[in-house]
């Protein structure tokens, strides 16, 4: 059974695939394809007024071709990085752990993400991070098909050694994205050798 992170990872491929190739590529958003996933999948999000409600502008489309693929996950780890940031500040102005509510399925996966890492963030070190214990705890939880497929047993060093990327010894909620993205990322290639493998029958 698919861990809460499992099954935030598919949704958002299940979402990206939701818009993308309407009118253009079926493997990437086209300026219309994206505006319509903002509206209806991160509409409570952009009423906040983060200043985000043109991605194109906001450098969404990176490569110049006008379709978003990868840099839809960039989006999302933008938003989930704003949100995590805006939980942190009502965090100190309530002095509680408050539930967040949105309702769309890329907002609660959004959501999730943060949930999840703040599940095992400052257990035992910094409150905003994961040291590696609390690092190897969550991917034992939450990705356990992934760490179980991996034939390295030093994997979660590897892992740890490259989301860490100021050297502090520590993960934090941006480098915790980094893995979920790419994690991501490479499912949906899969996804997508798996589509062309069945057109080929």
């Amino acid at each position: 059974m698919p861990s809460e992170l499992e099954r935030c990872m598919e949704s958002l491929i299940t979402i990206f695939h939701k818009y993308a190739g309407k009118e253009g590529c079926a493997n990437s958003l086209n300026k219309k394809e994206l505006k319509e996933l903002m509206t209806n999948e991160l509409s409570n999000f952009l009423k906040v007024g983060t200043g985000c409600c043109n991605p194109v502008t906001c450098g969404s489309v990176q490569n110049g071709d006008q379709e978003v693929a990868q840099e839809f996950v960039a989006l999302v780890v933008g938003l989930s990085i704003s949100c995590e940031q805006l939980f942190q500040i009502h965090l100190q102005k309530q002095g509680k752990n408050p539930t967040l509510k949105m309702p769309s399925e890329l907002e609660r996966c959004m959501e999730s993400l943060i949930t999840i890492f703040h599940k095992y963030a400052g257990k035992e070190g910094r409150a905003n991070s994961l040291n590696k214990r609390e690092l190897k705890e969550l991917m034992t939880n939450e990705l356990s098909s992934f760490l179980k497929s991996q034939k390295n047993p030093a994997a979660v060093d590897k892992i740890m050694k490259d989301l860490d990327q100021n050297g502090d010894g520590e993960v934090d909620f941006e480098e915790f994205v980094a893995l979920v993205v790419g994690l991501s990322i490479s499912c949906e290639q899969l996804f997508q050798i798996h589509l062309q493998k069945q057109g080929k029958k």
